[in-house]
């Protein structure tokens, strides 16, 4: 956690994987508003304003986020803050709406509110004193990627260009992403090295963001509409909880929702897997006087399907089976399948040799394929999400079912539009730096 003063009002981050929440607090009033919560960090961030003393008045969302679920239902319905969103979005949590130019009180000090469309049609910026708060709209080096959710090349030009023009270059940017393990930047040194901040031609700007094509983020679809009516809150077990549990009688029903491929590789004993995806279609096989603990990798997958099973007495294994494997305890390994990191390392390896052969055989334009092969895993690298493998992943190969079987990729693609560096494949827009 990074934190900045900016005059009376103190920024603190919050990071998570790739995301970034922001606690923006008065501490005369002791006072906070929170910026963008993911659903799986929420007991950390009730025990931080415990720690500190803090009464939680609003949640805000900078958009609609369609990578990570949100926490902000779950923290409305635990301290009672309001939530907060665009005047554009689509929600059944916002409890206030949000128009560009408005000034949202915290404690004795505001907070004004910029509408930053381009990256989705309801994206926001926060700006302080000597802060700005982006979202997806301005990411470090990069900006979030326009190719869904209302996204438009055109908009994100204006953010960028016109809307955000009027700002003084020392204003300390925070992003709502990055793939780099940066933590902030100033608007000035955006407009020095950022290459689309560089890239001033409209027109150029505009095809160069229509031209690229990405792979959703994983579960998108699922993860935007639970966040759109609000994630249900989910009763949690933690791992070594569940380790006891399993030896006792009755003893709950573990359910796997990734990919059957995952599942193959590695997973709890006794588990049963049924993807997410498969959810829907075959609830009518789970028990309801048993208790289910779903589990997937992390806890996102697992939480979104805890939320389609109203009805079924559910709990979310906090931390997935990362934070199982982290606390020793036991996983059934399988060797049968092959796993999707070696599918990677495979494909990877491949599309690197064919594209420098055709480099010195065909044409040097060739070359932009490994190069851009190697951008990738750079990325899957620093982040543990891979575009490729998501792609693997949906081939009928990686979906047969396994004997006892798994729901999303084991890889996603993220928010950032490409600009050819390590985030591509994100939730962040690609562009060719060398273009001016």
């Amino acid at each position: 956690m990074t934190q900045a003063m900016t005059h009376a009002l103190t920024v603190h981050q919050m990071r998570a994987e790739h995301c970034f929440a922001y606690l923006i607090v008065d501490p005369d009033a002791r006072e906070a508003v929170l910026v963008d919560p993911r659903a799986d960090r929420v007991p950390q961030y009730l025990a931080d304003l415990e720690e500190r003393g803090l009464r939680l008045r609003a949640v805000i969302e900078t958009h609609t986020h369609a990578d990570h679920l949100s926490g902000a239902a779950e923290l409305r319905a635990r301290t009672g803050a309001d939530v907060l969103l665009s005047a554009h979005a689509t929600s059944e949590v916002a409890t206030g709406r949000l128009q560009d130019g408005d000034r949202l009180p915290v404690g004795r000090h505001e907070v004004r509110v910029l509408a930053s469309p381009g990256h989705t049609d309801d994206s926001i910026s926060l700006v302080l004193d000597d802060a700005l708060l982006t979202g997806d709209a301005l990411l470090i080096g990069g900006a979030g990627r326009t190719d869904f959710q209302n996204g438009s090349p055109a908009a994100l030009y204006e953010t960028l260009h016109r809307r955000f023009a009027a700002l003084p270059d020392g204003l300390t940017v925070y992003p709502g992403h990055d793939y780099a393990g940066r933590t902030h930047s100033t608007l000035g040194q955006e407009r020095q090295t950022n290459a689309l901040l560089r890239l001033t031609d409209e027109d150029r700007f505009v095809s160069a963001l229509s031209a690229s094509r990405q792979p959703k983020p994983a579960n998108m679809d699922a993860i935007v509409a639970a966040n759109t009516r609000g994630l249900r809150p989910s009763p949690r077990i933690m791992p070594e909880e569940l380790a006891a549990a399993l030896g006792g009688a009755p003893a709950p029903l573990v359910v796997d929702v990734r990919l059957p491929a995952e599942y193959d590789a590695v997973h709890l004993e006794p588990s049963l897997s049924l993807p997410l995806a498969e959810l829907p279609g075959r609830r009518d096989e789970l028990p309801r006087d048993r208790e289910l603990v779903l589990v997937c990798r992390t806890g996102s997958r697992a939480r979104l399907a805890a939320d389609a099973l109203p009805g079924f007495p559910t709990r979310v294994l906090e931390g997935g089976l990362v934070a199982w494997q982290e606390a020793g305890l036991p996983v059934v390994e399988g060797k049968a399948h092959m796993s999707l990191e070696r599918q990677v390392r495979i494909a990877a390896g491949a599309l690197a040799s064919v594209g420098g052969v055709l480099a010195v055989a065909v044409s040097p334009w060739f070359g932009l394929v490994p190069a851009l092969v190697g951008a990738g895993l750079v990325y899957a690298g620093v982040t543990d999400r891979c575009g490729m493998a998501m792609m693997l992943g949906a081939l009928p190969y990686n979906r047969r079912r396994a004997p006892s079987a798994g729901a999303a990729p084991a890889g996603a693609a993220t928010c950032a539009a490409p600009v050819t560096d390590p985030a591509a494949g994100s939730c962040a827009a690609p562009i060719d730096p060398s273009a001016r």
